[in-house]
């Protein structure tokens, strides 16, 4: 064998085979998760014995995506003033009248 035959003592990164990329996960991915959990709460996918566990997490997300300037704060859909599970008489009369 030559000296071009063999393989020298150091390879550079050049010569050395290329290592895979480590997964990334950035600010997009973490919205879109946000996004996905939003859609399958609204469809009412989450058994009620799953709703605590997915709430944290969508809270976790979205105080680290608010903290870090990727999304403005959620506004709330409801009025602070409205009250909650109780029906106003006049929501109660109108039910009675309404035509099926």
């Amino acid at each position: 064998m030559s000296e071009d035959d063999t393989m020298p003592a150091e390879m550079t990164a050049e010569d050395s085979p290329a290592a895979p990329a480590a997964p990334q996960l950035g600010v997009n991915d973490l919205k879109l998760m946000a996004n996905i959990i939003e859609v399958v709460s609204n469809r009412g996918a989450i058994k009620a014995n799953e709703m605590a566990a997915v709430g944290s997490l969508y809270n976790v997300l979205m105080n680290f995506l608010v903290a870090n300037g990727a999304v403005e704060t959620p506004q709330a859909d409801v009025a602070q003033d409205a009250p909650v599970g109780e029906d106003t008489v006049e929501e109660i009369a109108d039910e009675g009248n309404k035509d099926d």
